[in-house]
């Protein structure tokens, strides 16, 4: 009998850096068990997951036949990576890990990031952890505290866990630092589609948040890439994190600020298809200077050793930079530009 393994996560909206999670997590097994694995993923898009990754994908809907067919049917319930913000969506995590230990499933999470604020595609950067507390806080200390394994991503997190009363918590690095480079020799027909190839390429990306943080992100960015175009740089190319999802989510659209910054930078060029984690890290090869934005963005520049200028606007993207930070990497907070822009 095949090991069946269902997966939970911010999975089908566009999002690169959960994706590249996803593609992380199914190597991974892959590698572990051979081909006795059999994956579904929980996905907003099941039609995207399953064009992106090659694997089944069924979305998350409690009233679904569908739904409960495979989860009753799978050995494994794994909660992958990514920001897990606020104490609804921890709630109905805790009641699906419940609900698969009743069954006598394992529950996994692996390389979680816990925040116990709401995030609304504002920016947040919080220095002191909280606990999660009432309800929800004791569904989180029982049902984690019964998973077979817990880790997280960042130290804010485990600390935040802690004070919950999980007591087993382990720390891993974010899920998506375990993907392969690809070699780029592979990748050189695909830079050259891109318009890649040559010296001086400055890679750029950015992600949608509110009006005000927009504008003045655009405008120091702006001036950024007038820097370097006039220090030798010759290509200016935008690549999207997020290629959106469903309406009013403007925070998962990151081509909403690239066309904001293609107003100012007329060099500017877009990538405006919707690619996969290892194309994109393909990309990552041929750029010579990253400027990023998405926790991601940071993350695939880090992996290929890229110099990079990262514009940080929330918790996690400012521990990883403390910890992964050297001579290569400069770093800006929002709210100093927002102080510098006023």
């Amino acid at each position: 009998m095949n090991l069946r393994v269902l997966i939970h996560g911010y999975f089908g909206f566009g999002n690169v850096g959960d994706e590249a999670i996803l593609s992380a997590l199914i190597s991974e097994f892959r590698r572990v068990f051979g081909d006795g694995v059999e994956f579904v993923v929980l996905s907003s898009n099941p039609g995207r997951t399953r064009r992106v990754h090659g694997v089944h994908a069924v979305r998350e809907r409690l009233l679904s036949p569908t739904f409960w067919r495979v989860f009753l049917g799978s050995h494994v319930l794994v909660f992958a990576g990514g920001g897990r913000y606020g104490y609804s969506t921890w709630r109905r995590i805790t009641l699906l890990a419940f609900l698969a230990r009743l069954l006598r499933k394992v529950v996994v999470f692996r390389g979680v990031g816990v925040y116990p604020y709401e995030w609304v595609g504002k920016p947040v950067i919080s220095d002191r952890p909280e606990p999660f507390r009432g309800l929800t806080g004791a569904l989180i200390r029982i049902a984690l505290n019964r998973a077979s394994l817990v880790t997280v991503r960042d130290a804010y997190s485990y600390t935040v866990l802690r004070l919950t009363g999980v007591n087993r918590v382990y720390l891993e690095d974010d899920l998506a630092l375990r993907l392969k480079v690809p070699d780029p020799a592979s990748c050189r027909d695909f830079a050259v589609k891109y318009g890649l190839i040559g010296g001086g390429v400055l890679g750029v990306n950015l992600r949608t948040l509110d009006d005000e943080t927009n504008r003045v992100v655009v405008d120091f960015v702006a001036g950024l890439i007038r820097g370097f175009l006039s220090n030798g740089f010759s290509k200016v190319v935008f690549i999207p994190f997020g290629f959106g999802s469903f309406k009013g989510r403007f925070f998962d659209d990151d081509l909403i600020i690239a066309k904001m910054l293609r107003s100012r930078v007329s060099e500017l060029r877009i990538i405006a298809e919707e690619l996969s984690p290892l194309q994109v890290l393909c990309l990552f090869n041929y750029l010579d200077h990253v400027i990023a934005m998405r926790h991601h963005a940071i993350i695939f520049a880090l992996k290929v050793g890229r110099p990079l200028t990262a514009i940080v606007y929330d918790t996690k993207s400012l521990e990883l930079l403390r910890r992964f930070r050297d001579g290569n990497v400069s770093m800006f907070l929002v709210s100093d530009i927002k102080g510098k822009f006023r």
